[in-house]
């Protein structure tokens, strides 16, 4: 035997040594050279759950009626209504020298009933005229005085009158007339304070019931209607729910943030609730039997969208999901996955689609 063939048969028996001594560790350790490329996750099999899929949007509570009471008279408020204090419409929640302004009321009342008494008196004077013009008693030059001496009074009549709305309207606003019933909410200003015209006064809101109102993206518009029964709770206070129907939805889409505005009557029993308070709304889209429910840190929310891995065959899949309401850290599914898919639960941001895996 040649040299040369000496140093093939070393070689080989070289490389067969090596192979056997690697069939030998793969054996005493169970993994395979492939296996060793592998990703390690944990998996679950998905199962249906029972599951109500509730819409949930930030509401804000303002009073079905809300007015901030606006004074057109002058002068220093002597009283003023307390916060919290119920008024019945009609009644006067502060007075800003309301004596001075009955006074000019009753003045501009009296004007009036003189002057629909002197304009009875010359309509008597005309009728007589008028006859004794019409019987050749009297010449036309003197009915034509006392018809003008009529339009005249029946003029100072209408300007009379408009000056009884205006000291009404002074002497009701220096009183800050309540225009419905309802609870002071806040109040503007203060006793011995000098106001004038245009100045606010108090802010009046019907508390009996409540107005809800929230925004949804206009894409889930279409499930807003007149009528939709809608759930609304306090953060603080969520196992407390006040029932309510959907009272007005707007037409049109808010072009700034592409939102859609709706209101949410709420009968407010027991006056637990008040104006400018903030919860949520809710209105319950479908209730499921079996539906596919998930962890929350299951999911790969990317630039493009929300995406959930599965395994077959021992092989990573990305699924593109389309997601439903949340409860804590579980995320209904709506589209995407299906029961019985093998889900990654832990290790999904290690792998890629394709990536081999090992459970």
């Amino acid at each position: 035997m040649n040299k040369s063939t000496i140093l093939t048969v070393s070689v080989a028996a070289l490389a067969l040594s090596s192979c056997k001594a690697r069939e030998k560790k793969e054996e005493k350790t169970g993994v395979t050279s492939i296996d060793t490329a592998a990703v390690g996750v944990v998996t679950t099999t998905l199962k249906g759950v029972a599951w109500s899929d509730w819409a949930s949007y930030s509401a804000d509570l303002r009073g079905s009626e809300d007015a901030i009471l606006v004074t057109t008279a002058a002068g220093v408020v002597s009283t003023v209504a307390e916060v919290g204090n119920i008024a019945h419409q009609g009644q006067g929640l502060c007075d800003i020298e309301s004596d001075r302004y009955k006074v000019q009321y009753e003045a501009a009342k009296s004007s009036v009933d003189a002057n629909r008494a002197a304009q009875q008196t010359t309509k008597g004077e005309l009728d007589r005229t008028k006859a004794n013009v019409d019987a050749g008693s009297l010449g036309k030059a003197a009915l034509d005085a006392i018809n003008a001496q009529y339009a005249s009074l029946i003029a100072q009549g209408k300007g009379a009158e408009a000056q009884v709305l205006g000291a009404k309207k002074l002497w009701e606003d220096s009183r800050c007339q309540a225009p419905f019933d309802g609870i002071v909410a806040t109040r503007l200003v203060n006793r011995w304070q000098s106001v004038g015209p245009g100045t606010p006064t108090l802010r009046l809101v019907r508390n009996d019931r409540l107005e809800a109102t929230f925004t949804v993206p206009e894409t889930e518009s279409h499930e807003l209607k007149n009528g939709t029964s809608v759930e609304f709770f306090l953060l603080d206070e969520p196992e407390r729910i006040y029932k309510g129907n959907v009272s007005a939805v707007d037409l049109a889409a808010d072009p700034r943030n592409r939102t859609v505005g709706a209101k949410v009557m709420i009968n407010n029993a027991g006056g637990k609730l008040r104006p400018g308070m903030i919860g949520r709304a809710r209105m319950l889209r479908k209730r499921y039997q079996a539906a596919v429910v998930v962890p929350s840190v299951a999911l790969l929310r990317q630039e493009k969208g929300v995406n959930a891995v599965v395994v077959r065959d021992g092989v990573a899949h990305l699924v593109e999901v389309e997601l439903g309401s949340t409860e804590g850290d579980s995320v209904l599914v709506r589209e995407g996955l299906k029961i019985g898919d093998r889900l990654v639960v832990q290790g999904a941001f290690r792998v890629s689609e394709g990536t081999r895996v090992k459970e």
